[in-house]
């Protein structure tokens, strides 16, 4: 009996909590890569704890499965109050209505956290959509040893890397130049998107014009050709995400990858080194990267907005931004984080230094997913030798034209 009072309190216990909780808040988040539910419950737990009157209730999904979640809760007229997304998709969901504009919700002491380039991957059509979370750059991680046995210096423009690459290529030793990804995949448009803005290049302009297959363009993907040529064999069967397995066996001379793909090379023996992405020859930046943001949102169907408001505020205050790039190894977007003691560590350097040549990912692409086809699809066809450079990417235009509108 008294085994059962002990049960019928909590019950009862949980229950009150529900009772009391005058206000839910819905929040759609991801799991997978690092994300873990336990992590993200944590933090609601939090805010429950000093606002009585409110329950968080959380969703999650995978990553793969995010995109279709957001569309059919919309649709439904379900909407979470709080998404988190990835910057890439505000466009459409800004042109569709699904969420709001928070300009008028960040204070000049919350804008003046972040760098202006971190702003900029959340900004379209002169309004914020979203406040970033999680943020990656890319720089090239080379292996010092095959670099000096080949007599190779550090890469400071685009014909030194092709040089750099062609020197330390030897197949008949298992010996690569550079690592490329070919795959049908994500990532090896964002590892096109490097060359492209490494020259300047972009895919729409601020008017949303398409320009990939403009000179920029067109050069970045003969490049990317060239280098291939120097790169592992069936380079269309690997995604960047694998590239790591050939780097840290020794057998590549460099490539472009996040900072803990660096360090699990560290620590399987390679002496590592960082240099930053040139810029290419029409670039007036000496060095590149995409910047790749995820990002809080707050759903246009939300009956709550100023609390979305306040959680959003809460998820992306300095204590918890920090303690999440410290936890999953991101590159921190608030200014003040490049001071804390863990960012002071030599890898970390060049990766945040990169911010400040940084473009966003998808700034102004209204169908991302339907122009990374297409992008996809031009760089399958020249690395499979079936379509030139120009060819290739002025069908891919016509694509994004059509998707543009």
């Amino acid at each position: 009996m008294k085994k059962l009072g002990v049960v019928f309190m909590a019950f009862i216990l949980a229950l009150s909590v529900e009772v009391f909780a005058t206000r839910t808040l819905k929040v759609l988040m991801p799991i997978g890569g690092g994300y873990t539910i336990e992590d993200q419950e944590a933090i609601a737990k939090e805010f429950e704890k000093t606002h009585p009157d409110v329950h968080i209730q959380m969703e999650f999904v995978g990553w793969g499965d995010l995109w279709n979640k957001i569309i059919t809760s919309i649709g439904a007229g379900a909407a979470p109050d709080v998404m988190y997304i990835g910057s890439r998709w505000i466009p459409a969901l800004a042109d569709m209505g699904a969420i709001i504009p928070l300009d008028k919700y960040i204070t000049p002491q919350k804008k003046a956290l972040y760098y202006k380039t971190v702003w900029n991957t959340v900004t379209y059509k002169g309004h914020i959509w979203g406040v970033v979370r999680a943020m990656s750059t890319k720089v090239f991680i080379y292996n010092k040893d095959l670099f000096k046995k080949y007599g190779v210096k550090v890469p400071t423009n685009w014909d030194e890397l092709l040089e750099a690459a062609k020197k330390i290529y030897h197949p008949d030793k298992g010996i690569y130049g550079i690592a490329m990804a070919g795959k049908k995949f994500v990532s090896t448009v964002t590892q096109f998107q490097q060359y492209l803005y490494a020259d300047g290049g972009r895919i729409v302009d601020e008017h949303g014009k398409v320009v990939i297959n403009d000179k920029r363009g067109v050069r970045a993907l003969k490049f990317y050709k060239e280098l291939s040529k120097y790169a592992q064999p069936g380079i269309i069967e690997w995604k960047r995400e694998d590239l790591i397995k050939l780097f840290e066996a020794g057998k590549v001379g460099m490539y472009i990858d996040h900072v803990h793909n660096a360090r699990k090379a560290m620590e399987k023996g390679i002496n590592v080194g960082f240099f930053l992405i040139p810029g290419g020859p029409d670039s007036n930046k000496p060095y590149s990267t995409v910047i790749v943001t995820d990002c809080i949102s707050i759903s246009s169907q939300s009956k709550n907005v100023d609390l979305a408001v306040e959680f959003m505020n809460y998820m992306t205050s300095f204590e918890k931004q920090k303690e999440w790039d410290l936890k999953l190894g991101f590159v921190p977007p608030m200014i003040k984080e490049k001071d804390l003691p863990a960012f002071q560590k030599w890898y970390w350097k060049p990766y945040i230094e990169a911010i400040k040549y940084g473009y966003p990912e998808a700034v102004g692409i209204k169908d991302w997913e339907g122009t990374q086809e297409a992008i996809l699809d031009a760089i399958h066809s020249v690395l499979l030798g079936y379509s030139d450079p120009k060819t290739a990417l002025d069908r891919a235009a016509r694509i994004i034209e059509i998707l543009q509108k």
